[in-house]
């Protein structure tokens, strides 16, 4: 026959100081969250300023070896 568990429920009081930690958990989870919605606007214009170095370099060396 399977026992029941039965857990009992505890309240317990939060301390000064575990209330300062949630709330530096939370103000950093917010700025994370916050800077990678950033990151995420400025990855595609870090990329694409990223093809043009590369294009541009590529007709650089491609008229220099024309050019000999």
């Amino acid at each position: 026959m399977a026992k029941a568990n039965k857990k009992e429920t505890v309240e317990v009081e939060i301390t000064p100081e575990q209330k300062n930690y949630q709330a530096h958990i939370q103000s950093l989870t917010a700025k994370i969250s916050q800077h990678q919605f950033e990151i995420d606007e400025l990855m595609p214009s870090l990329n694409m300023y990223k093809q043009a170095l590369e294009q541009s370099m590529k007709e650089q060396t491609d008229n220099i070896t024309e050019e000999k």
